[in-house]
Formats: structure tokens, C-alpha cells, sequence
């Protein structure tokens, strides 16, 4: 809960808050053209009912992040015992990606609670000796959380995967044949979505801007076991190190308990197989190493960890904790506080805006990333955003997600017909990236329209202030 209500959104949370204020139809129309499927803006839809401040509507994210910790809690009681749970609960509880991703606006908690449900319920198959006697709710648990997993998230069927590969190493057929029958039902009920699902991964690639996976990428996958990125440098390095003596110590653990290491497989191919398949995946067709797309692996690392703690000596165990709490500790400050891209100081922003505009003012973005934040903070402004370049990474935004959203992108002269004076939003970065090919084209066009800015910097944010009295005869 801490900065619920301080902490900035991004582009990413204001597209949620802002297609969920849609219709049930418009929200399907808009997630069939878009990365995601429909299940989270649905719920957020209806939770708007209640509620529409940018706290309350971040509360759906950390119920289902505390679920995520006490199925995690009842899943490793059940296979460890209370200690190993307690020990798992404790390491989610301070985890900085827990953290992150509770209080996004998306559904990466959503979908996480949902692989982990499915996990319980194909657990409690598996310890079923006679499955057919197994209770019917607990098959509908496996049933309805796997298609809930699936209509949550567009790579959440990787998560789901675990249990069918931990049956095919156990060689046990009788339990296989009836997980594989409650995956074909999950199938049926996800029969609706699945001819979206191809173009649906072809724009997560475009959308998250996913390089081809190396040596860097594979390094932050593991310093965020206990961490969490965008970070400074010198916090990185402390957290890749606390992550990997923390694997350390687990790996002395285990190998002096090699004997009873079997109950520890299922949380193993929790944290790898995801992963490792997305990593495949990402040479084999095109890159989906999407670190976002496998939280249900950290998920899976932090029950080895936390088992590991259990069956650790106590000098193991202070090392375990305290590397743990590091990790934590010199992360979560950056999350809570941080305000540079993609989380600049939006709010700041368009708090100075309101205050200074009047209604033949023009507020023109340079693309929907400050736009659709500016939307949710203040839909009073007469905010426009120019188009992304057509195939770009940028272009992301379908015309049927436009649609759906009522919201469409401007071309320069139409967004500036009618003003006489009027605002460029920009991100700082983006000018520099601009520097080379002689600065940015837009602003070029509108300094030769109406002569040099005036500037108002908000963080990595400028608002440049343009006014066609300046205009030279």
C-alpha cells in the first residue's frame, strides 16, 4: 500500500483505467486489436463502479498479489511443511517485483494468482491416488482457473505448463491422462479468444520492444529473483549479487539434502520452465523474453528459496534472510519514488497546465505515452497526440483499440487549427535520440511556425510553450 496514492502512472496503467471506463463490447473490441486479453479490464470495469480514484482502482492488483502469497503459502505447506511456507510467504512479502506489479494497473498479478491456483488444483490431482474420486470443485478449480489464466494474459499458457512437464518426468501416465483431459476443457473455454491470440503475441513483441536475449537480459532476469528494474547501476550490482549468493547458499542446502530433493521438482520447473521456453522461443521464432510474461517463475524460485531457509543451519538461514532484506531494502525506494520513463511526473505536469491554459489553448503530444496519462489525470485539458510512425515499435495503438477507446491520434496542421497558442509535451529522451538527425521534426516545424519555445521541465518531461504572436513578419 505504500504510495498507492503518490506513486505516478504510465502509459500502460492510463490505458487500462481509460479502456475499462468503456463498455463490455468496446473493451472486447479494443483487447482483440490489442497485446492482452479482456479478463482484467473487465474486472477493472466493473470495479469503477465503485470507485474511480488512481489509489482504489490499484487495490484489484494487491488483492490478487496478497492471493498470489497465500496459495504460494498453501501450496508449499502442503508439499514442505508450515517453517518452508512461512519462510516463502516472508520472501513475497518483501519481494520489490511483488511490489511493482500489485500496484500496476495491468494484469501480471491477475494472471500470476490464476497460474498458481492452477498449480494448487493440478497438485491436489496429483496427490489424488484415484483422481475419478477427486471432488468436483476441485476439478472446477483446475478448470476455471486455467482458463481464467489464459484470458488474463497472452503468454500465461507457459505458466501452465509446469504441471503436465512434472508428470512427464514422474513417467506418471494415470495422472497425465487427466491433467491433459482438464487442459483440453480449459482449451473449449478459451475457444472464444483463440483466434486473436497469433496477432495478439505478434504485438507483444512489437509492443514491449524485445531484443533477441543474451547474456544482459538473461543477468536481469536473475537479479530480479529479489529485485526489480528500472534501478542505478551500483543497486543492480547489489541485488545480481545478493540473488546469486542467496543461490549459493540454496545450492549448499540442497546438495547436503540431495535425498529429499523431490518434493522441491515441481518449484523448480516453476521457476524454469517458463522461461526457458520463452528463451527458446525467442531464437527459435521471434523474442518473447519477456520478463513480465514468467512472474509466476519468480514465484516458483521464491518457494526454493524459502524451502531452502527451512532446511538451512542457522548461520544459512541469518545469510538467506538477510541478503533477502538487502535486496528489498535498497530496491523498494527506487520503486516507490521512482519518476522517470516510462513513470515521468505526469501529474505534475498537467497540474501546471490546468492552471495555465485557456480553452483556445492547444496541448499537442508527442505520442500517446504522455498523452493517455495526461487523459486520466486531466480529461478537462484539450490534449491531443500525434500518430506513431506507421510499423514502427511505437506503433502499437490499432485503429480498432482507437476506436474502442474513442481516442485518435492528430496530424500537425488539424491539431493546431484554430489556436493561437499552444503546448508541445515531449520526453527529454526522445529529443536526444533526435540529436543526431538534426533534432526533432516536429518541433523543427513548429519553431518555424511559431518561433523559439518557452520551456517547463518536469523531470525527464518538457512542455514546450509555443505562441503564434512570436510569429515573425
Amino acid at each position: 500500500m505504500i504510495g498507492i496514492s503518490t506513486r505516478g502512472i504510465q502509459y500502460d496503467d492510463a490505458f487500462s483505467i481509460l479502456l475499462a471506463r468503456r463498455t463490455v463490447g468496446e473493451i472486447i473490441q479494443g483487447t482483440a486489436a490489442d497485446t492482452m486479453p479482456p479478463l482484467y479490464y473487465l474486472i477493472l470495469h466493473f470495479w469503477q463502479y465503485m470507485g474511480t480514484s488512481i489509489a482504489f482502482q490499484r487495490l484489484p492488483g494487491i488483492i490478487f498479489s496478497l492471493g498470489i502469497i497465500a496459495v504460494v503459502y498453501k501450496i508449499v505447506y502442503q508439499v514442505e511443511n508450515k517453517n518452508a511456507a512461512i519462510w516463502t510467504a516472508a520472501i513475497l512479502a518483501v519481494s520489490p517485483l511483488q511490489y511493482y506489479h500489485a500496484q500496476d494497473l495491468r494484469m501480471y498479478s491477475l494472471s500470476t494468482f490464476f497460474i498458481l491456483v492452477w498449480d494448487w488444483g493440478a497438485l491436489q490431482l496429483i496427490r489424488c491416488e484415484n483422481p475419478q474420486k477427486m471432488p468436483v470443485w476441485k476439478w472446477m478449480v483446475i478448470i476455471i482457473s486455467g482458463a481464467a489464466a489464459l484470458y488474463s494474459h497472452a503468454l500465461a499458457g507457459f505458466g501452465l505448463l509446469v504441471p503436465f512437464v512434472f508428470l512427464l518426468l514422474k513417467k506418471d501416465w494415470q495422472h497425465f491422462k487427466f491433467l491433459i483431459g482438464a487442459g483440453l476443457l480449459v482449451g473449449i473455454l478459451y475457444l472464444p479468444w483463440l483466434i486473436h491470440v497469433p496477432g495478439q503475441i505478434a504485438k507483444v513483441q512489437r509492443a514491449f520492444w524485445t531484443p533477441v536475449p543474451g547474456v544482459v537480459e538473461v543477468l536481469q532476469s536473475i537479479s530480479m529473483i529479489l529485485g526489480d528494474i528500472p534501478v542505478p547501476p551500483v543497486v543492480l550490482g547489489l541485488v545480481l549479487f545478493c540473488s546469486l549468493s542467496v543461490s549459493t547458499v540454496c545450492t549448499v542446502v540442497y546438495f547436503r539434502s540431495r535425498k529429499t530433493l523431490k518434493t522441491v521438482l515441481f518449484f523448480i520447473l516453476m521457476g524454469l520452465v517458463p522461461p526457458v521456453i520463452l528463451l527458446l522461443l525467442s531464437y527459435a521464432l521471434r523474442p518473447m523474453f519477456v520478463a513480465r510474461g514468467f512472474l509466476s517463475a519468480y514465484v516458483g524460485v521464491s518457494a526454493c528459496i524459502g524451502i531452502a531457509a527451512a532446511r538451512a543451519r542457522p548461520v544459512e538461514k541469518m545469510l538467506i534472510g538477510a541478503f533477502v532484506l538487502l535486496a528489498a531494502i535498497c530496491t523498494l525506494p527506487n520503486s516507490i519514488m521512482f519518476n522517470q520513463f516510462p513513470r515521468s511526473p505526469f501529474f505534475q505536469a498537467a497540474e501546471y497546465l490546468q492552471t495555465e491554459v485557456n480553452d483556445r489553448d492547444v496541448i499537442l503530444h508527442d505520442n500517446k505515452l504522455s498523452y493517455f496519462p495526461f487523459e486520466v489525470y486531466a480529461p478537462e485539458l484539450n490534449s491531443q497526440f500525434l500518430a506513431d510512425q506507421p510499423g514502427s515499435a511505437n506503433d502499437t495503438l490499432a485503429l480498432q483499440t482507437q476506436t474502442a477507446l474513442d481516442l485518435f491520434p492528430q496530424v500537425l496542421p488539424t491539431a493546431l487549427k484554430g489556436s493561437s497558442r499552444f503546448f508541445f509535451v515531449v520526453f527529454q529522451q526522445t529529443i536526444k535520440e533526435y540529436q543526431a538527425a538534426g533534432g526533432h521534426p516536429i518541433i523543427k516545424q513548429m519553431n518555424a511556425l511559431a518561433g523559439q519555445p518557452v520551456l517547463h521541465s518536469f523531470g525527464d518531461l518538457d512542455v514546450l510553450e509555443y505562441s503564434f504572436s512570436q510569429v515573425k513578419p
